[in-house]
This record gives structure tokens, C-alpha cells and sequence, in this order.
């Protein structure tokens, strides 16, 4: 099945150009460039960020792995591990009741695929067979709203997370720019070629203010 859609973490940033207000009087211009996206990417803010989402969709992944393996959960038993799955620091009580609840699942995997083989099936074996296909039935569906649930969750935290870091680095531009007596900062997108990059300080005092 498809997992998590492709969602960024950074992006180009969309800048015309910074105007920072030197406070100069004699209409002196001066213009340096920065790359925005290195900035972001490289603050303790931005990897920082990035290890929080890799470990966001690593475990939404893993989780819904587990049940694309193991078709067998009731809802009450893929709600729990939902929950408790998806903890950030989860309690030893807690860890203890999802692997539990895990090998519970594990079995009943083993049980379904068993009773498939089986040759001569007695009417209990039958029912149970029923009921299996009904959970992967429902299974199949829970994925999909899961899986659209976390898309949208992840997609979320991470143009949070982005937008803060953007404005942590503009200021942090900002500072290195007045102190340094330039008028207009240009993103590297824009300029490619420009002098003065004021990147490594920027990120300096990014880093500083964090």
C-alpha cells in the first residue's frame, strides 16, 4: 500500500528581497545576498525540526506497516495500539500493554493464515475464518483514513515548524544586515551570483537566538 505522501520539509524561500532599516541618511545602498533555505536546514532550530518530522512519519509508517502485515486487529485492539503507539514517551506499562497487545495480533495473523490452508474446516474454524475477513475488510479501510489522518497531521506540524523557522532566520538576517550597514538582502534565488553572502553569519546568529 502507499504510505505518507511526499512532504517537504524546506522549500525555496519566496523572498523578493529583505529591507532592512539601517537608519542611514545618506542614501548609501549596499546589498548582499543569503541563501534562506541553508539557513533553515542547517540552524540547531531546523535540524532539529527535521529529526521530529523523520521520527513523526517513521512511526506512523511503522505502525500502519504493522497492520498492513497483520490484517487480523479488532477495532478496539487497533485503537489502543493507535494510541499507544503514537506516544511520545510512553510509560513501561504502556510499551508492556502494545507489545502484548501486538502479539495478540501476531497470533491471530498466524491463526488466520492456518485456518486458510486447513483442508477440513469445522464450523467453528469457519466462523473464525468469517470473522478475519470481516477484520481485514475494515482493516483496509481504517489504512485509508489513517493514512490520510497522518498526511494531513504531518503535513500540519511541518508548515508550522517551517514558517517558525523562517521567521527565526529573517530576523536572524535582519541582525546581521544592520549590523553590518546593508540595505537589501537578496534570497540566492533571486541572485545567484551576488557578493557579500551573508549566509554563515546569519546562520551564526540564528543559532545564537534559538
Amino acid at each position: 500500500m502507499d504510505k505518507f505522501q511526499k512532504i517537504g520539509w524546506t522549500a525555496a524561500a519566496a523572498l523578493v528581497g529583505i529591507f532592512v532599516a539601517t537608519g542611514f541618511q545618506d542614501g548609501t545602498t549596499k546589498i548582499a545576498v543569503v541563501d534562506m533555505t541553508d539557513v533553515v536546514s542547517k540552524s540547531n532550530f531546523g535540524t532539529q525540526s527535521k529529526t521530529t518530522f523523520d521520527k513523526m512519519r517513521k512511526t506512523r509508517e511503522d505502525l500502519l506497516q504493522f497492520i498492513d502485515t497483520n490484517r487480523v486487529l479488532t477495532n478496539e485492539q487497533a485503537q489502543q495500539l493507535r494510541d499507544l503507539w503514537l506516544k511520545d514517551t510512553p510509560t513501561p506499562e504502556e510499551t508492556s500493554t502494545m507489545e502484548r497487545i501486538k502479539a495478540d495480533v501476531v497470533a491471530s495473523n498466524k491463526k488466520w493464515t492456518e485456518l486458510s490452508t486447513k483442508t477440513n474446516l469445522t464450523q467453528d474454524d469457519r466462523t473464525l475464518l468469517d470473522e478475519y475477513a470481516k477484520r481485514g475488510q475494515n482493516m483496509d479501510m481504517i489504512m485509508q483514513k489513517w493514512l490520510n489522518d497522518f498526511n494531513t497531521e504531518v503535513q500540519a506540524w511541518a508548515d508550522k515548524q517551517k514558517a517558525t523557522s523562517y521567521d527565526k532566520a529573517r530576523a536572524a538576517v535582519n541582525t546581521v544586515a544592520k549590523a553590518q550597514g546593508y540595505t537589501i538582502v537578496f534570497d540566492v534565488s533571486i541572485a545567484p551570483y551576488g557578493a557579500n553572502d551573508l549566509t554563515a553569519p546569519a546562520l551564526q546568529a540564528m543559532n545564537a537566538g534559538s
